[in-house]
C-alpha cells in the first residue's frame, strides 16, 4: 500500500486565481512526480479555475486528461507491462506487428495493413479496442476529463483516493517540432465510431527513451527554452514556470453523483462521448441506478420518522460479535455533532457496511499488523466518503475506530 504522508494535502497550495505564482509546488515525489501541482477542493470550483488568466493566455492552446485517482501517472497502457514504465522501440514495433497480423481478416480498410504512414492510424484503432499502446488520450474539453475523472466509483478494495486529478498539457508547446522533438502529438483521420469527434480526442506518443513525464521535465528544465526568468527564478517559481506547459490538478474527491449530474446537463455523459451501443448501456446503467438510488432515500427518509424510537440494528449476518461491532460502531458515527442531520437509516448502513468490511480484514493479531491496519482504516475512509458522511467528521471516526474494534474483541 502507497501510504500518503502526514499533512501531505496541506503542502499542495490550493488554487488561487488572483495568486497564480503562489498556487503551484513541484513535490518531487511517487503521487505527483515533477510536475507542478495544484489543488482545489470542491469540483464546482473548476470552472473558475478555467477562467482564470493563467489557463486563458493568448495563443495558447491546452488539451486535458482526467484520471479517477490521484496517484495515477502519465503511463501509457503498454508501458505497464514494463518494470520502468518506458515503452522502448522494440517494444512498441513488435506490438504494433503482432496487431497488424492479428487483424488480417478483421478489417475492410487494407491500407491499414501496410507498412508506415498508416502506424498512427492503426494505433489509434487498437487504443479504441483495447489494444497496449503507447498513446496516451487526451481532450480539447476540460469537461469531457472531468467526466473521465469523476464517472467511476471508487472501490472498497483499493487504496484510499482523497483526490482525483486533471493533467493540463499546453498542446502549442508539445507541436512546436524545434523545441519539443520527441514527444508528438497527432489526431487520427479516421474515427469510425465517433469517439474521437465526439470526446474532442487526440494522443500523445510516448518517447522512447523516457516517461513523457520525464522527458518533458527534461525539455522543460532547460534555461534556453525559458530565457533569464527561469534561470533566475527561486523554487516557487520555477514551479509557476512549468505549470504553464505542463501542471496537474488534483479535485476533491467529493460528491460524485452530484458532478456528474452537472455534466449530464452540459451534455457530457456516456451516451453523448460513446455514440455506440457500449456508450447507450453505460448510460442506461448509471441513469437507472441513479434513479434506484433516489428512490431508495426517499424510502428512508420516510421510515426515519420513529427517529428517536430505539431500532433494531440491520446485520448482514446473524452474527452477535458482528451486531455488537455494528452498534459500537453506530455509536461512533453518531457522536459528531456534524452527523445530526444524517438520516439514522444511512448511518445504520455505513455502521454495518464498516463493520462487515473489517471483520473480513481482521486476523488473530491484526493489531500487530500495521499494513493491514492502514487497509482497514483506507477500506472505513471509503465508505464514509461514498456514503455522504460529514468531511469535517471523518476523521474522528477513522482515529477511533480500531480502538472500538480492539474493545470488541476483548469483550468477546
Amino acid at each position: 500500500m502507497s501510504k500518503i504522508p502526514d499533512n501531505y494535502w496541506n503542502k499542495i497550495p490550493k488554487w488561487e486565481s488572483t495568486l497564480p505564482k503562489q498556487s503551484f509546488v513541484i513535490t518531487a515525489d511517487k503521487f505527483s512526480g515533477r510536475i507542478p501541482v495544484t489543488r482545489i477542493d470542491d469540483w464546482h470550483d473548476f470552472t473558475n479555475l478555467l477562467e482564470s488568466d493563467f489557463f486563458n493566455q493568448n495563443d495558447i492552446q491546452l488539451v486535458f486528461r482526467g484520471h479517477r485517482r490521484f496517484d495515477w501517472g502519465m503511463t501509457p497502457t503498454l508501458g505497464r507491462v514494463t518494470s520502468n514504465g518506458i515503452v522502448t522501440k522494440e517494444l512498441a514495433e513488435r506490438q504494433l506487428i503482432l496487431f497488424r497480423k492479428a487483424i488480417r481478416g478483421r478489417i475492410k480498410d487494407h491500407s491499414l495493413l501496410d507498412d508506415g504512414p498508416e502506424d498512427d492510424e492503426l494505433w489509434s484503432i487498437g487504443q479504441h479496442h483495447g489494444l497496449m499502446t503507447p498513446l496516451l488520450d487526451w481532450t480539447y474539453s476540460p469537461y469531457v476529463a472531468l467526466f473521465f475523472a469523476f464517472c467511476k466509483e471508487d472501490q472498497i478494495e483499493e487504496d484510499d483516493n482523497p483526490y482525483r486529478s486533471i493533467y493540463v498539457l499546453n498542446k502549442t508547446f508539445i507541436v512546436d517540432e524545434e523545441i519539443c522533438q520527441d514527444i508528438r502529438l497527432f489526431e487520427p483521420k479516421k474515427d469510425d465510431h465517433g469517439r474521437l469527434v465526439s470526446q474532442a480526442g487526440l494522443f500523445t506518443y510516448s518517447p522512447h527513451d523516457a516517461t513523457i513525464e520525464n522527458k518533458l521535465a527534461e525539455i522543460l528544465s532547460n534555461e534556453e527554452v525559458h530565457g533569464d526568468d527561469f534561470s533566475n527564478a527561486s523554487e516557487d517559481e520555477e514551479a509557476y514556470i512549468l505549470a504553464k506547459y505542463i501542471c496537474k490538478i488534483y479535485i476533491k474527491n467529493e460528491n460524485q453523483g452530484e458532478c456528474l449530474k452537472y455534466l449530464r446537463r452540459m451534455n457530457v455523459h456516456h451516451a453523448s462521448l460513446f455514440p455506440d451501443l457500449i456508450g447507450a448501456a453505460d448510460y442506461c446503467n448509471v441513469f437507472i441506478a441513479e434513479i434506484e438510488k433516489n428512490k431508495s432515500e426517499k424510502i428512508e427518509v420516510s421510515e426515519s420518522a420513529d427517529f428517536h424510537q430505539e431500532t433494531t440494528p440491520i446485520s448482514f449476518e446473524s452474527n452477535s460479535s458482528k451486531i455488537r461491532a455494528s452498534n459500537s460502531i453506530m455509536d461512533l458515527l453518531l457522536t459528531p455533532t456534524e452527523a445530526n442531520s444524517i438520516d439514522v437509516k444511512k448511518l445504520e448502513f455505513m455502521a454495518n457496511e464498516i463493520a462487515n468490511t473489517l471483520a473480513k480484514g481482521k486476523l488473530i493479531d491484526w493489531q500487530e499488523r500495521d499494513s493491514l491496519k492502514e487497509s482497514m482504516l483506507a477500506k472505513t475512509r471509503i465508505i464514509l466518503r461514498k456514503a455522504g458522511y460529514p468531511e469535517s467528521a471523518r476523521e474522528y471516526v477513522i482515529k477511533n475506530i480500531l480502538s472500538i474494534e480492539d474493545s470488541d474483541d476483548k469483550e468477546a
